[in-house]
């Protein structure tokens, strides 16, 4: 996935089951900073933010729900 393509406000599904949401692109192509959406197993990310690399993401989710990707790394 080629993260410098991601806008603010994308959401995406991380490997893990989370739904994040990206809050800037990525400058150096390496990582994104997202907030943390929906975390199925550490609800404690819930509102927090991160840095995420393409390794940690399976893919973009539409605007219906975090249930459907739509586009997978």
């Amino acid at each position: 996935m080629n993260l410098k393509a991601l806008k603010a406000g994308t959401k995406l599904l991380l490997e893990d089951g989370s739904a994040v949401e990206v809050l800037a692109p990525s400058v150096d192509g390496l990582s994104i900073h997202v907030c943390y959406l929906d975390s199925p197993f550490s609800p404690e990310l819930v509102g927090t933010e991160s840095d995420c690399t393409d390794y940690e993401i399976s893919g973009e989710t539409n605007d219906e729900g975090t249930d459907t990707p739509v586009r997978f790394a």
